[in-house]
């Protein structure tokens, strides 16, 4: 085991090792590809060579079965006439079955079997009949009690058939004694009427010796009716006691079924199937014409393939033989091919661990090895070149932040401190301002002068330090005009002429301004473009309003003054667009209604921006804040 971790950490460790590896994978994946087609057109080829071979056997076993048969039909054919010649002598209706015997060997018995009192006087029926008993032939009369031949299978289907019959198999008690089948072929009177049925016996063992074939070590020969009884196998006790139906049910194989179902349909072909016997087998079946019934051969599957497990026996150990050869010689040729890159790796570590000035090892090879020694060199010259610049930068770096930590710092504050520092028994206020990046455009402002509260919400458009330097010099405009002026339309209109001016950048600002009467709760306020704010009583509306034009597009924009009488415990909500604006990973906002979801005037100022925070930032989650989040929150007191 531990060998086998020594190995397997080799190869992680060397490029040589894991060069030959994947190169052997890839000749063992082709090879084994290529040897899986040409395995599988090699069986297929096999498979119609030798299904060729056997229908071949078995069409000469056909002819030689069939010929028989036919020479039968002839032989029952020729003697229709000499029984309609000799229907006034029933002695000699003997002789004719006996001189078919005689001129036949074949035949193992011979009646002629008259319809049902056609002769009144030989009783109701009366069947002359010739049969082998050793080497002498005898004769009776067939029918009787014992013995009613009309509901025979040999007799009645001529009958019906109005034509030459072969019968399925059966062992005839009544007549020869011996399992046999029968060719019957009915006589017809000149009207069309039945008049005998003449009859010929074939032995089922004399068939049987014609399937004696052994054209396969280890396989067999059997013979099939048309109902699928065995007419001949190599286990007696099969033959006409069994059908292949019977015993496929018998030991469980469908698949005999439905090769069984091929055969009594008259087909031909070669099944793979799994024989009780043989195990993995194939079967070829073809039909016999005259009779309809069907010659088979079963043979073992590993005898049809046994040249073809010796081939790839041999061509295995020859693959073998050749893999271990070629990763021999791979690995030997890969580790003197990249032996340079060993010592050029140990160059590169001194490099890596930061001497940039380490020395290089000469590579002599006019090859990618000298191509990757002149890149490192160059690398390693511009790696000391930037290694200087990014020093530089981190120093502007630095410097950077420490300006921007300074005016943050600064920007917070020209802001209101929280809590207020005033006090005032008529309203409590509460006010929050997170920026998106260490200086932001959004502002708010508010003081309390002459027993009203002037207060102010705004957002810059853009971000970062132009929008502070906007913001900046909003906030200190309305602090210098609203501290002496009290008509909102000149405060804002003032502001709004000073941001006009020289604002090249073109940039403006959405702003909320409003006063209102601590004593009466007279709320007058003017809305430059800014989202109206929310008032929470028992209700929750938006603060109706004619917004104008946000600050600094037009220094002559008009601006309307609205007016709002604020009752006892009355809460103003004031916000900008990065509270609803707030967005998630899945790129959904806060939105209006989750934000009215979170108002509430039982809270205070202060725990209705602490709620409200909470709520954006569970619904932002692990998104980045893409807007500055301002909130001023005002709740009047009537006392």
């Amino acid at each position: 085991m531990a060998s086998v971790k020594a190995w397997i950490g080799l190869v992680r460790r060397s490029l040589a090792s894991r060069i030959s590896l994947w190169v052997v994978i890839c000749v063992v994946v082709i090879l084994t590809v290529t040897a899986f087609f040409g395995n599988y057109y090699i069986v297929k080829g096999i498979k119609l060579e030798e299904s060729v071979k056997a229908n071949g056997i078995l069409y000469i076993v056909g002819q030689r079965i069939n010929t028989g048969f036919i020479s039968i039909e002839v032989a029952v054919r020729n003697h229709v006439d000499d029984i309609k010649d000799n229907l006034h002598d029933t002695d000699a209706l003997y002789r004719i079955t006996q001189r078919m015997l005689d001129d036949n060997p074949a035949i193992v018995g011979s009646a002629i079997a008259f319809r049902p009192n056609y002769f009144p006087e030989k009783g109701v029926w009366f069947s002359p009949y010739s049969y082998r008993d050793g080497d002498t032939i005898r004769t009776k009369q067939l029918g009787g009690e014992d013995y009613n031949y009309n509901k025979m299978d040999w007799y009645h289907t001529p009958d019906s058939l109005k034509q030459d019959y072969w019968s399925e198999p059966y062992f005839d008690k009544g007549g020869g004694e011996m399992p046999m089948t029968t060719y019957s072929y009915p006589v017809m009177d000149e009207a069309g009427n039945l008049i005998a049925v003449i009859t010929a016996d074939i032995l089922l063992d004399d068939l049987s010796k014609l399937l004696e074939i052994k054209y396969y070590e280890q396989g067999y020969a059997c013979m099939i009716s048309r109902d699928g009884t065995f007419i001949s196998h190599p286990i007696k006790e099969l033959v006409l006691r069994q059908t292949i139906f019977s015993v496929a049910e018998k030991m469980g194989l469908p698949e005999l079924k439905e090769i069984g179902q091929e055969v009594i349909d008259g087909k031909s072909g070669m099944r793979r199937w799994k024989s009780p016997s043989y195990g993995d087998a194939y079967i070829f079946f073809v039909p016999l014409q005259h009779t309809g019934w069907s010659i088979a051969i079963v043979c073992k599957a590993s005898e049809v393939f046994k040249d073809v497990y010796k081939t790839v026996i041999f061509l295995i150990s020859l693959f073998g033989l050749m893999l271990v050869l070629l990763t021999c010689l791979l690995w030997r040729g890969v580790h003197r091919l990249i032996a340079p890159l060993t010592t050029f790796t140990m160059a590169a570590d001194e490099v890596a661990r930061g001497n940039l000035q380490a020395e290089l090892p000469d590579i002599h090879t006019k090859d990618e090895m000298q191509q990757l020694h002149h890149s490192f060199s160059t690398m390693q010259q511009s790696l000391a070149r930037q290694m200087e610049e990014l020093k530089q930068v981190n120093e502007a770096k630095g410097r950077m932040e420490g300006e921007l930590k300074a005016a943050t710092d600064i920007q917070l504050s020209m802001l209101p401190s929280m809590p207020p520092k005033f006090t005032d028994k008529h309203i409590d206020l509460y006010a929050s301002l997170e920026p998106a990046r260490e200086v932001g455009g959004d502002l708010f402002d508010f003081f309390i002068r002459d027993g009203k509260l002037f207060f102010c919400v705004g957002d810059v458009s853009g971000k970062g330090v132009p929008a502070a330097l906007v913001m900046a010099t909003t906030l200190s405009q309305f602090r210098n005009v609203a501290s002496y002026k009290d008509d909102l339309t000149q405060i804002i209109t003032s502001i709004n002429k000073t941001t006009c001016d020289g604002n090249e950048t073109l940039m403006f600002v959405t702003f909320f301004m409003g006063v209102l009467d601590l004593k009466t709760g007279r709320l007058r306020y003017c809305n430059a473009g800014h989202n109206k704010p929310f008032v929470v009583s028992d209700t929750i509306t938006e603060l109706s309003a004619k917004p104008g034009l946000p600050l600094g597009i037009d220094e002559d924009a008009p601006y309307v003054v609205g007016e709002y009488d604020m009752t006892d415990g009355t809460m103003l909500f004031l916000y900008t667009d990065g509270l609803t604006e707030a967005m998630n990973v899945q790129l959904e906002l806060f939105g209006r209604e989750r934000l009215i979801d979170q108002l509430t005037r039982e809270v205070g100022c202060k725990g209705q921006i602490e709620k409200m925070i909470q709520a954006v930032h569970q619904f932002v989650g692990d998104a980045p804040q893409s807007d500055d989040l301002t909130m001023l929150v005002i709740q009047y007191k009537n006392e």
